[in-house]
């Protein structure tokens, strides 16, 4: 069972309840969602994180397409940008934290599962998704745009060229205002303002963590 609610302070100042498990399992259940979630690189976006419950299970779902349609040649790739595709913002740090791990937990799980060997913390799979995942769930207020530092909520996308991939970066402020009602990471560069990209080359998704583009 999931715990609803840490504190009745934190309720009060924050508006803090999580979605109970049951809840997230109904709400993916639609089939339009389902459709999404056997899409490897369709997106999905959290608002208000939590402790990760809806990302979680996104991933745990998208990740299961991956374990039934990849090879032992493929699964990582695969498994990567799965990851890539999940997006979300989260307001207190405590909370964030604790849904970041869940979510390489979440990986972990399925590696070991797939290939029956213990995942290393010094492989590129490992310090590949860290570094996505810091990227792409990002502390803030979503209604603000704003980060804890005052800066405006920044992204990263992951533009896919073969088995590489290049990591551009946009405000979630730039996002909402031009394209209010189409979230969709996978359009090409007309999302960026000419003052907010920053690029590097391509790269392979497995060695994507070299780039140190931002995150934490």
């Amino acid at each position: 069972m999931t715990k609803l609610i840490k504190s009745k302070s934190r309720v009060q100042k924050h508006g803090e309840v999580f979605t109970p498990d049951w809840m997230v399992k109904m709400m993916l259940s639609e089939p339009a969602i389902q459709a999404k979630i056997k899409d490897i690189r369709a997106t999905f976006f959290e608002p208000s994180v939590g402790e990760g419950a809806f990302v979680t299970e996104i991933l745990h779902q998208k990740l299961n397409h991956v374990d039934e349609i990849s090879s032992k040649g493929n699964w990582i790739e695969n498994a990567l940008w799965v990851v890539a595709s999940i997006y979300g913002i989260e307001l207190l740090t405590d909370n964030l934290i604790i849904a970041k791990q869940n979510l390489i937990e979440v990986l972990i799980e399925h590696y070991q599962n797939f290939y029956q060997k213990e995942l290393s913390r010094k492989s590129d799979l490992y310090k590949s998704a860290r570094y996505i995942i810091d990227n792409n769930i990002v502390q803030g207020n979503a209604l603000t745009y704003l980060n804890n530092s005052n800066g405006l909520i920044v992204f990263s996308e992951w533009v896919k060229q073969d088995d590489k991939v290049k990591q551009l970066q946009f405000t979630f402020k730039s996002l909402v205002e031009d394209n209010f009602n189409s979230f969709d990471i996978n359009r090409q560069i007309e999302l960026l303002d000419e003052d907010k990209p920053e690029s590097n080359g391509f790269i392979k998704i497995t060695k994507v963590y070299k780039n140190k583009l931002g995150g934490l």
